[in-house]
């Protein structure tokens, strides 16, 4: 392997950020510290660029964001002990979510001792902790290791179901020298490692099914945003509605007929689900949080329903199937499609018309209201990336809005569901470099898990707008208690003067009063290429009428 980025003998931090540049990593995401100095020798002469978070679950959110619009896995670097729990959060998040990440940490020399020995960030059983928020986890203990299970690491993200992975190097280990780079394959000489294909005869069976299917249906998850052709064609080939989930908004534009963004826990969307013969699931879990947020055990499947899933452990998982497709979404479909009868009088389009409708009908005006400036907002910024928190604009979105294109709205308000996500997932999302606006929806509960990410926004030099929805606390949570007959306690805060703060870092902020003033203030910013964090008073808003 040539390499320009470290000398014959190097130490392994500096062969580590090679392989990586190797692999076409051009992001990490860390806080530098005694245990991983190693790690940053080789890192300044290297292409990729590094961005230093205010606190390492800053990191993990921001890797998740610049991997759900790059594509490619996000990098973080944390010391052993406090950092590695810091970043459990954030990987927690990416899990439920599927998002590739790579974490890696240092480790004591003593590994994964059973008794306390007193040393710095000392924890007993690192890899035991991780087991719960990782794809795999694995201790580096060579430099020839080194190779292998970076090779392992993305493997998972091009060839499985994504999600992190966690690799663990003693803190002497680091700074040995080797001579690893010009005795190891060169990344670009392996061969890749791809997905399962399905079995011919299954993906046979799935089109004898639908051909016969009166009225067929097709549910998208997140394993499906990469397939927006090859679902294209199948709803036109099968004349069928193409449900949406949070994960997967924005595959099918809202101009297509067959287009779908609802939630499975709508009336009206399981009454569609109800009435259909034949299923196909793409790349979705069917999860409570897609469809049955409201856990009454309303979302049922009585049809005939068939399962495409680059993992064979999700082909059965919260509901059997009749019909298992392992494999990749655009490859299954892909290879399904000659093998489909075009029936042009199923009435999909009319099915997907009058559910999309009547699931208009069931919103509240308040989210009549919330999606009302999500219109605004993206007709004010087109091709806008939305990245969410547990905030009340993005409850009323994650219903029925739906963004231009894939990727473009993705937020935490569902699957592990934490707070502070959106600030500093906004900014990787940024990082990923795709041109497009992106725009931060928060509350001013969650920003105050994240303030000092500001500070990394003003360090990245990027622009992110930042809406904040002041509603003076933890609205959902305090709405919940109400109705539930509990007296309100701890749901109420003490809320900063946010453009202030924004402020003291450098940033521009800014408060407004209209539905006008937010589009005008979000194009002015846009047009300077600046950053800037907007407040918007929930009150205030909600009184509007347009």
């Amino acid at each position: 392997m040539q390499n320009t980025t470290a000398p014959h003998s190097c130490t392994v931090g500096e062969a580590l950020i090679a392989l990586l540049s190797d692999y076409g990593v051009s992001h990490v995401f860390g806080i530098p510290g005694v245990h991983t100095i190693e790690l940053y020798r080789g890192l300044a002469s290297s292409n990729i660029a590094h961005h230093t978070p205010r606190h390492e679950q800053g990191a993990g959110f921001m890797a998740d964001g610049y991997a759900r619009v790059s594509g490619k896995p996000g990098v973080c670097f944390v010391i052993t002990g406090p950092g590695f729990t810091n970043i459990a959060t954030a990987m927690a998040q990416a899990l439920a979510d599927s998002i590739p990440m790579l974490v890696i940490s240092s480790v004591n020399d003593t590994l994964n001792t059973p008794q306390a020995r007193g040393m710095l960030h000392e924890m007993p059983d690192q890899l035991a902790f991780s087991a719960e928020v990782t794809r795999f986890s694995a201790t580096v203990n060579t430099a020839d290791e080194l190779p292998r299970a970076l090779a392992r690491a993305f493997n998972v993200f091009t060839s499985s179901r994504p999600g992190p992975v966690h690799l663990q190097l003693p803190v002497a280990l680091l700074g040995t020298a080797t001579n690893l780079l010009h005795t190891t394959t060169p990344v670009t000489d392996r061969p890749v490692a791809r997905a399962p294909a399905a079995n011919p005869i299954d993906i046979q069976a799935a089109a004898t099914l639908l051909n016969t299917a009166g009225k067929p249906l097709i549910l998208t998850g997140g394993g499906a945003r990469h397939a927006r052709r090859a679902v294209s064609a199948l709803a036109e080939k099968l004349d069928a509605p193409v449900l949406m989930t949070i994960n997967a908004r924005g595959l099918l534009a809202n101009d297509n007929p067959y287009a779908l963004p609802a939630t499975g826990s709508l009336e009206s969307i399981r009454a569609l689900v109800q009435a259909s013969d034949v299923v196909i699931a793409l790349g979705t879990e069917l999860a409570a949080t897609d469809y049955d947020m409201y856990k009454n055990d309303g979302f049922t499947l009585p049809g005939k329903l068939i399962r495409c899933d680059i993992d064979a452990m999700q082909l059965n998982n919260n509901y059997l199937c009749d019909l298992a497709l392992l494999g990749d979404v655009t490859d299954t479909v892909t290879s399904l499609l000659p093998l489909l009868s075009e029936i042009t009088d199923r009435g999909g389009v009319t099915r997907t018309a009058n559910a999309m409708k009547s699931a208009n009908h069931e919103l509240s005006s308040e989210m009549k209201r919330h999606l009302q400036l999500l219109d605004k907002i993206k007709h004010t910024l087109p091709d806008v990336t939305f990245v969410g928190d547990s905030t009340q604009l993005v409850y009323s979105g994650n219903m029925v809005f739906n963004p231009d294109a894939c990727n473009q709205w993705f937020n935490s308000s569902v699957g592990f569901g934490t707070l502070g996500y959106a600030l500093p997932a906004a900014i990787g999302a940024a990082l990923a470099g795709n041109g497009n606006p992106v725009v931060c929806l928060i509350g001013d509960g969650g920003l105050q898990f994240v303030l000092g990410e500001l500070g990394t926004l003003k360090d990245s030099a990027i622009p992110v707008a930042i809406i904040v929805w002041r509603n003076n606390g933890y609205r959902e949570i305090k709405t919940t208690m109400e109705d539930a007959g509990v007296t309100t306690v701890g749901v109420e805060l003490a809320v900063p003067d946010f453009t202030a703060i924004a402020t003291a870092y450098g940033l521009q902020g800014s408060k407004v009063s209209s539905d006008e003033q937010l589009c005008e203030v979000l194009a002015q910013a846009h047009a300077n290429g600046e950053s800037i964090l907007i407040e918007l008073e929930e009150d205030q808003f909600m009184q509007q009428t347009h």
